[in-house]
C-alpha cells in the first residue's frame, strides 16, 4: 500500500465519522450540555482521558460528560 492511499483511507475515515457523528469525526459546530442546556467551551481542558483523545467536556455547571458531539457519555 502506498502513502498516497493510505493518505486517502484516513480522510475517508475522518469524512465518513463526521457524517456518522462518530469518535473519528470532527465538530466544528458549538455544542451545549444536554443536561443543563449551558454553552461548552470552544477551548476546553480535557478532565480525563476520554476527553483527550477524543474531544468532549465536562459541563462546568452541572458536571455532566458531553462527547464533542454534544451527546451525554455513559
Amino acid at each position: 500500500m502506498d502513502l498516497l492511499n493510505l493518505i486517502k483511507k484516513g480522510v475517508d475515515l475522518v469524512v465518513k465519522g463526521t457524517e456518522d457523528k462518530t469518535k473519528w469525526g470532527v465538530n466544528i459546530h458549538k455544542t451545549d450540555c444536554p443536561k443543563c442546556g449551558q454553552p461548552l467551551p470552544r477551548i476546553r481542558k480535557p478532565t480525563d482521558l476520554q476527553e483527550f483523545l477524543w474531544g468532549g467536556s465536562t459541563c462546568k455547571n452541572c458536571g455532566a460528560k458531553v462527547d464533542k458531539w454534544g451527546r451525554e457519555r455513559t
